[in-house]
């Protein structure tokens, strides 16, 4: 569920910067802002008990920091403007989960985008921010049980971390700022190693920022043409990872062997709004884990390694940010043989060109929220 709520925010929020542009580029233009900023937060909260596997585990509230550097955005890159001049930033987290004997203290450091939801000159603001890093667990899964119990959440140290937060800020002078809201961390593997039903901190927070350095004026770009966001773009993604074995019960005497799993998707996208588009994309997953019960995937013919795959199709936005992209896409298979009984599927990507024709990326695939893998790999366009 992170990844649909983080989703939904990030895509409201597009729509709500777009339609409050207009008002905020000429009060741009008589504003100044400081160059950076610097803070830190204290969280209380707790780990979100969305499976029976995960409610034995938490013992207790969880607490922590976070400490954070970010640089304000003034235009001059023309998708400042367009995202109402966000800033980026670094944010380093210390989270006692509450879960002293499973999992311990998490570590998380992660970059990340905050976005502005009204004027930047306003003494009060309402903030999204979304990030993605790396996270360390001091505990993780042992075959050995802890007090008749496993830690099923996570069983890697090192971790993907989604972080996704709604913040409120007031200025209480020209360089401090009081801020507070709410927020979500994810912790996951992306199945790398099972179990994983991931771990999804709930929390509270509150804080203060100082802003510093050089004050630059907003600068609102004439020109709104976006030529590198063309009307229409055709492009082949391939993207490859490995995985784990989910199993109906989550079994102390799992073997750990890693499966090949891969994604081919074949998209249309089309321009919308100058850093954004709208996408239809045909996928083809194929995923070896999926058939272990029933077979040696490496004894099949090639018509049934080719009826063992999944095909869907999805639709999707992205959003542009300078030469980086943000692809969300949810889709339905229209063939899948595996018996798993998962129609729905969300794919999220993050993508920067190496050329005029080849892009890199890693794609996160899951099902309702469960990650299913994480894969790197390249795509190539096709249209001029």
């Amino acid at each position: 569920m992170i990844m649909k709520r983080i989703t939904y925010l990030l895509f409201i929020s597009v729509f709500s910067l777009y339609s409050t542009k207009a008002f905020a580029d000429n009060d741009a233009k008589k504003s100044t802002v400081h160059g950076w900023q610097i803070g830190g937060m204290y969280h209380r909260g707790e780990i979100q008990n969305h499976s029976s596997y995960i409610t034995p585990i938490i013992e207790r509230p969880s607490v922590g920091g976070e400490f954070f550097i970010s640089k304000q955005t003034y235009g001059a890159h023309r998708w400042n403007a367009f995202y109402n001049y966000p800033e980026y930033g670094i944010c380093y987290t210390f989270l006692d989960v509450g879960s002293p004997t499973y999992v311990g203290n998490t570590h998380c450091l992660f970059p990340y985008l905050k976005f502005h939801l009204f004027n930047n000159h306003n003494r009060m603001n309402i903030h999204l921010r979304t990030g993605i890093g790396l996270g360390y667990a001091e505990k993780i899964y042992q075959e050995k049980r802890i007090n008749e119990w496993w830690n099923f959440a996570v069983s890697t140290h090192f971790n993907a971390v989604l972080s996704g937060q709604l913040q409120a800020s007031c200025k209480i002078s020209n360089s401090w700022t009081f801020l507070a809201g709410g927020g979500i961390t994810h912790f996951s593997n992306g199945a790398y190693k099972i179990p994983n039903m991931g771990m999804n901190v709930l929390d509270l927070f509150t804080g203060i920022s100082h802003s510093f350095g050089k004050e630059n004026r907003f600068i609102v770009s004439e020109n709104k043409i976006n030529k590198k966001n063309k009307n229409w773009d055709c492009s082949i993604f391939f993207m490859a990872g490995a995985k784990e074995r989910y199993t109906s019960t989550l079994s102390i005497d799992h073997e750990h062997t890693k499966y090949f799993a891969g994604d081919l998707n074949i998209e249309l996208t089309k321009r919308h709004l100058q850093y954004t588009r709208f996408g239809l994309s045909l996928d083809a997953t194929h995923d070896a884990s999926e058939y272990d019960d029933e077979v040696v995937f490496q004894s099949l013919s090639t018509s049934d390694k080719l009826r063992a795959t999944k095909v869907g199709v999805s639709g999707g936005y992205v959003c542009l940010f300078g030469n980086l992209s943000l692809d969300l896409y949810f889709g339905t298979y229209l063939h899948d043989e595996s018996g798993r009984g998962e129609k729905i599927y969300q794919r999220t990507s993050l993508r920067y060109p190496l050329s005029d024709r080849v892009k890199m990326s890693i794609s996160l695939r899951n099902h309702k929220g469960r990650a299913d893998f994480i894969g790197l790999g390249f795509g190539v366009r096709l249209t001029k």
